[in-house]
């Protein structure tokens, strides 16, 4: 009985390798791919390297100009190609850079589109949200991080074109203070998402 179990099992494997064999005859058609029109591409992940600043003076926090048109290239000098500018407290805030206009929308970055610009609200920056201040990060007062309003997604527009772009805090990473009391520095890397609409 044993002898007649094995050959049914190598009866069927045999049948199904010769039907697997036959379907994937070479002389099938291919399948093309298929066409994609209009679409961008999916957002990328990009860090913001933070600078080292006193948070006794935050409003004067070195800010770092972003450039969302390419590679997510960042500076510290105003005169970089850029489209938003990081600054304040750990360069938390986003504020649209000349020429640039910015808005918000509690939408995922993954679903923005340039549509949502209409319904979106206008704001000049962005930071930490705490009582009436709208913002897209808080703080956490049990963690004391500064996590990221979800799913709040930050639309740039250029003011002389139709250009947008679509921006999303992840997270903050890389915290670390030197000195202390006066001389206490600090700085934070904001992890973000971004995309051309």
């Amino acid at each position: 009985m044993t002898t007649v179990k094995s050959f049914l099992k190598t009866a069927v494997a045999v049948a199904a390798l010769a039907t697997l064999t036959v379907s994937c005859n070479k002389d099938n058609p291919q399948v093309a791919p298929l066409e994609l029109t209009n679409n961008k591409a999916d957002a990328s992940l990009y860090v913001i390297n933070g600078q080292f600043w006193s948070p006794r003076n935050a409003a004067n926090w070195p800010k770092i100009y972003v450039n969302l048109s390419g590679s997510g290239a960042q500076s510290t000098s105003s005169t970089a190609t850029h489209q938003v500018v990081f600054g304040s407290h750990v360069n938390g805030n986003i504020s649209a850079g000349t020429g640039f206009s910015i808005r918000y929308v509690d939408k995922d970055i993954s679903a923005v589109t340039t549509a949502d610009w209409a319904t979106a609200t206008a704001v000049t920056t962005l930071g930490s949200e705490s009582g009436s201040t709208v913002g897209w990060y808080e703080y956490n007062t049990t963690t004391h991080a500064n996590d990221a309003i979800a799913p709040r997604t930050v639309i740039v527009k250029s003011n002389t074109a139709n250009v947008y772009y679509a921006v999303k805090l992840i997270e903050f990473t890389g915290v670390a203070q030197t000195g202390s009391g006066a001389g206490l520095q600090v700085k934070a890397d904001a992890n973000i998402s971004f995309k051309t609409l």
